[in-house]
C-alpha cells in the first residue's frame, strides 16, 4: 500500500469516527423530562431528571425569557434519578413562556441543560352579589332631596375556594350616585362596596361589578337598589 492510499484510508477512517461520535457529542448528558409542557397558573409543573450517574449538587432555574429574569431557583437532593414539582403561583409567574434550567455537578464539573414549558390562564372566577338591604324607604317634604346609602356585599371564589386580592371594579348607574370605584377581596374573598345616592323621588339603581385578577378570565354582576320616596 503506497503513502497516498494509506494516507485515503486513514482520512476516511477519521471521517467515519468523527460521524459515529458526533450525535454522543451533542446529545443531552442528562434528561430534563417535563411531565406536561403546558402548565395553568396555579397549577403544578411537575418533571423528572435522569443522570448517567449521581451528581454532587443539583440546582433548578425557572428563567422568564420575556423580562430576562429568574422567578425561581431551589436546589434538590442529588440522585441518579430525581422527580421534583413547581407550584406556578399566581403573583409570581405570568401568562407566557419559560426556561426550565437544570445545573448538575460531576466530579467538580458544571454541565447545564434545559426544558421548556408555558403556562396558560388560571380557571374561572366566580363572583356573588348581594345588597344589604335592596328596597330604601324615605320619608321627606315636598320640596327637599335626601342622601340615602346602603352596601353591596360582595364574595369572590375559585373552584378552590375563596379567592384573595381580587381587584372589584364597581359603577352605579343611576342620577346623583355613587359607589366604591376600586376594592379588593380579603383572605375570604369578600369586599364591601360603599353605595350613596341623593334623591329627591322613586328610582331604581344599576350596580355593575367587575372582579379581575391577572390570569383569570373576568367575572362580572350587577344588584339593584330601590328607593321609594314617601313626602309628608
Amino acid at each position: 500500500m503506497n503513502a497516498k492510499t494509506l494516507a485515503a484510508v486513514v482520512l476516511n477512517i477519521i471521517f467515519v469516527a468523527v460521524l459515529l461520535a458526533w450525535p454522543l457529542v451533542n446529545s443531552p448528558r442528562f434528561s430534563v423530562l417535563i411531565e406536561e409542557d403546558v402548565v395553568p397558573l396555579g397549577g403544578q409543573l411537575n418533571f423528572t431528571l435522569r443522570f448517567p450517574s449521581a451528581p454532587s449538587e443539583v440546582r433548578i432555574d425557572i428563567l422568564d425569557p420575556q423580562v430576562n429574569r429568574t422567578v425561581y431557583s431551589a436546589s434538590l437532593a442529588p440522585s441518579s434519578e430525581v422527580k421534583g414539582s413547581v407550584y406556578i403561583e399566581e403573583g409570581r409567574f405570568r401568562i407566557g413562556f419559560y426556561v426550565l434550567k437544570v445545573h448538575a455537578v460531576f466530579n467538580g464539573q458544571g454541565i447545564t441543560e434545559e426544558s421548556h414549558f408555558s403556562v396558560y390562564g388560571a380557571p374561572p372566577i366566580y363572583l356573588e352579589l348581594s345588597v344589604e338591604r335592596p328596597t330604601l324607604v324615605v320619608e321627606m317634604n315636598q320640596t327637599e332631596s335626601a342622601e340615602v346609602s346602603d352596601r353591596i356585599l360582595a364574595k369572590v371564589s375559585t373552584e378552590k375556594g375563596p379567592a384573595e386580592g381580587v381587584k372589584l371594579l364597581a359603577v352605579s348607574l343611576g342620577p346623583n350616585s355613587t359607589v366604591t370605584e376600586v376594592a379588593k377581596t380579603d383572605g375570604e374573598g369578600r369586599a364591601v362596596l360603599e353605595w350613596r345616592a341623593n334623591v329627591t323621588g322613586n328610582s331604581t339603581y344599576r350596580i355593575v361589578v367587575q372582579a379581575v385578577k391577572p390570569g383569570h378570565p373576568i367575572a362580572s354582576g350587577e344588584v339593584s337598589i330601590e328607593v321609594i320616596v314617601r313626602r309628608d
